[in-house]
């Protein structure tokens, strides 16, 4: 890939299945993008498998970054292999999706170690990939970050138990709307966006633990579609520094 690209670049985390798979693939169909997915190692060369087969809009590209968001130990060592792996020198998007969901229960019953595991991959492997990257988000005329957030996180709704999950989406949003306050100099537009209850396994998953009978209501493409639209609307004066969800609504903190 060349670094004159002239193509607006996309980060999508958490890419190899899901929610993150599915905006990948919704990004590439377009024209004239160049999208990086990032997985972990082991399943890097499933996500480039998933890519290749996807439709691909005019002029558009996309590489398979590994990054496993969990052991995160140099934000200037994880920028200099991302430029030097994908030979972009600037980034004008990031979705930072991944994420981890296996702690639904009851705060009374829920761990420290749970705590712990869910706020390394939840909470700071966003914020030190956008650390990461945020050099080179500043090159472009109006960076955007949009983390991939749940409304178990939101502290006024508490629609529901979510264990370690919803105060690390908390402690996530709080990340979010910090980083549109501080970057304001730079016109960063900075969003959490609830991508509604899906149909991954993350989903799935919370379905058990709640005791819900069936699948969650939303699949991947009807997230997808709405998330996407957010992100196409966002702007600073409008949804950054907001909590906003795939139908365009604004949740509360």
């Amino acid at each position: 890939m060349s670094k004159s690209t002239p193509q607006t670049v996309y980060v999508v985390t958490g890419a190899n299945r899901g929610i993150g798979l599915g905006l990948a693939k919704g990004l590439l169909s377009r024209p004239f993008l160049t999208v990086v997915a990032t997985c972990r190692e082991p399943a890097v060369t499933s996500c480039n498998a998933e890519l290749a087969a996807a439709p691909t809009g005019e002029g558009s590209t996309f590489a398979v970054f590994a990054l496993d968001p969990a052991t995160i130990s140099s934000t200037a060592e994880l920028r200099a292999r991302f430029v030097k792996e994908t030979g972009l020198d600037r980034v004008d998007v990031l979705i930072a999706n991944a994420g981890m969901a296996t702690s639904m229960g009851d705060a009374v019953d829920t761990t420290a170690e749970d705590l712990q595991s869910h706020f390394a991959v939840n909470t700071t492997a966003p914020l030190l990939t956008f650390q990461a990257l945020w050099p080179l988000m500043q090159i472009v005329k109006v960076p955007k970050l949009f983390t991939i957030s749940s409304s178990v996180g939101s502290i006024e709704i508490m629609e529901l138990s979510g264990g370690a999950y919803g105060p690390s989406k908390a402690a996530l949003n709080w990340l979010t709307k910090r980083l549109h306050v501080e970057c304001e100099k730079e016109g960063l537009v900075s969003v959490a966006v609830h991508p509604g209850w899906v149909q991954t396994s993350n989903g799935e998953y919370a379905a058990k633990a709640w005791g819900y009978p069936g699948k969650p209501p939303l699949t991947v493409e009807q997230s997808i579609k709405g998330v996407l639209e957010v992100v196409d609307k966002a702007a600073r004066d409008t949804t950054s520094g907001k909590f906003v969800s795939y139908d365009g609504q604004i949740l509360p903190w």
